[in-house]
């Protein structure tokens, strides 16, 4: 049975690097299929859809790369639905959710429908956004599950050959694993978080 995993990915769009990335074609055929890249030139709001695509592909690699660590991430691999629903990587099938606003996109992929929190936020000015992103998942995950937001903690271990030397964050609750997992993104203006886990499905009911 596939663990519950999840990953997320936000997107500033006001960004200088979102709009010069997006009118690259060696970026497009790097990063999409012809298929997506049909999809992107047909889209009222190109901007949105090229970003909401690699936003989907950036979420996925994060549940992916828990799953199967030693897996490459080539961008093409991953593909996105026609309706934005799903991502197919390979036999591994996730289910995608979408928070697009004129300002951000927001990507969750989860190997289970429905079964997941998230949120977004803004960088205080002057804010670390690694802090920032860890100061809103823990408030949003202390809220639901009843605890304290200083009874957790978001750590990363040591991985070697990980792009930066270390492994996906992990959650604890008073210093031990909880049943959560998580993932963190941040990028110009904004932070979010993805969760889900047993934990979560039982504080909701």
């Amino acid at each position: 049975m596939t663990p519950i995993s999840v990953g997320n990915d936000v997107v500033d769009l006001r960004q200088p690097a979102a709009k010069h990335s997006a009118a690259n074609p060696r970026f497009l055929d790097r990063v999409f299929t012809d298929r997506e890249c049909d999809a992107i030139a047909a889209a009222p709001d190109r901007m949105a859809m090229l970003w909401t695509l690699f936003g989907a592909k950036e979420a996925g690699y994060k549940v992916v790369n828990k799953l199967r660590p030693a897996a490459a991430f080539a961008h093409n691999r991953f593909e996105v639905s026609a309706d934005l629903s799903e991502l197919f990587y390979d036999d591994i099938y996730l289910r995608l959710s979408i928070d697009r606003t004129d300002d951000r996109v927001h990507v969750v992929a989860c190997t289970l429908v429905g079964v997941h929190m998230a949120g977004v936020g803004s960088v205080p000015p002057g804010a670390d956004p690694s802090a920032a992103v860890r100061d809103l998942l823990k408030a949003a995950v202390a809220s639901r599950v009843g605890c304290a937001a200083g009874d957790l903690a978001v750590v990363r271990e040591k991985s070697p050959g990980s792009w930066d030397g270390f492994g996906p964050p992990r959650l604890l609750l008073r210093g031990r694993p909880a049943e959560i997992d998580v993932s963190l993104s941040h990028d110009g203006r904004f932070v979010a978080f993805a969760a889900a886990g047993a934990m979560l499905s039982a504080a909701e009911g």
